[in-house]
């Protein structure tokens, strides 16, 4: 049981630690798995070692009303598990029934220019946790993906309140865009070592990516906005997936920050031509009561 909980943790961790060369946001939806035993953020973006549960592991991530904005919030706990210390961990990637068990990383194209959230964090007997977001592409010669930005940072002090983070991305690669973003959390920083506390506890909420116009991706919306087609050469059509539509304020953006719309949607679709845009990467944002609560994207091409 040591050896695979090493080579799992390891493989996330140690990965993103290594790359570093260190020594050590709205969750609302939540789907339930095992008859309700565990549940994951909805929609696959997000993985966690919670389906360890079905070898006799703990639920080291789960909901929490203790939130930010919104509903839920993600709430990371260290854990023991007979002799082995488990850290809540939360990844972009998917767990998949074989070493290494967790696949890194999720599609992305952008370069954004911070990573950015909000977190309280209740360490025991001087604990740390992590943040990582690291962007790589991968390289057909080597036949290994390549850094091109990462921000690897480690929480060491409690937090009994919600407290921002915002961490600015290291560009090492500044002629290309990255294919893939990993983003690592865990509640115990250095737990790829099967070091840290157990109890320690982490809470996450309203993580983000902003450019440098200031335009804001939010990872974890409250609600989903879907885009399509995309790309599109003249009309794209959003879907509004909440029950809110009529309370939403919404604003498109190219990439680079220039306003091309902005509306109200009478419902829960709401159709942009897009037929005289450049061609371009555009952001959707939508905004309720003054807070953005959910965005997309969509492409134009002609």
């Amino acid at each position: 049981m040591k050896n695979l909980w090493t080579l799992i943790f390891s493989f996330v961790i140690g990965s993103a630690i290594a790359q570093a060369q260190i020594p050590e946001g709205g969750f609302n939806n939540w789907t339930p798995f095992l008859l309700n035993t565990y549940s994951e953020p909805t929609g696959g973006w997000w993985t966690t070692l919670n389906t360890l549960s079905t070898l006799g592991g703990p639920v080291t991530v789960s909901p929490s009303t203790d939130v930010h904005s919104g509903a839920y919030a993600a709430k990371l706990e260290t854990k023991q598990w007979g002799t082995l210390l488990l850290s809540g961990l939360l990844t972009s990637g998917k767990f998949i029934n074989a070493a290494p068990f967790i696949k890194q990383g999720q599609p992305f194209t952008d370069k954004p220019s911070r990573f950015k959230g909000w977190y309280k964090y209740a360490p025991v007997s001087g604990d740390s946790a992590a943040i990582v977001a690291i962007l790589t592409k991968f390289n057909t010669i080597s036949g290994k993906p390549d850094t091109i930005a990462r921000t690897i940072n480690v929480i060491k002090n409690s937090s009994s309140v919600y407290t921002q983070f915002d961490f600015k991305f290291d560009y090492s690669v500044t002629n290309m865009n990255p294919d893939t973003i990993k983003i690592v959390f865990v509640s115990s920083a250095d737990g790829a070592n099967m070091k840290g506390q157990n109890g320690s506890t982490l809470l996450l909420d309203d993580i983000s990516l902003e450019y440098t116009t200031d335009l804001q991706e939010i990872l974890m919306p409250e609600f989903t906005i879907e885009a399509y087609p995309s790309p599109s050469s003249y009309q794209v059509q959003l879907k509004f997936n909440t029950g809110i539509s009529e309370q939403l304020f919404c604003q498109v953006y190219s990439i680079d920050g220039h306003l091309m719309s902005s509306f109200s949607p009478l419902g829960n679709y709401h159709s942009i031509d897009v037929s005289t845009w450049p061609q371009s990467t555009y952001l959707v944002q939508a905004w309720s009561r003054g807070n953005l609560v959910s965005s997309s994207k969509f492409s134009v091409v002609h």
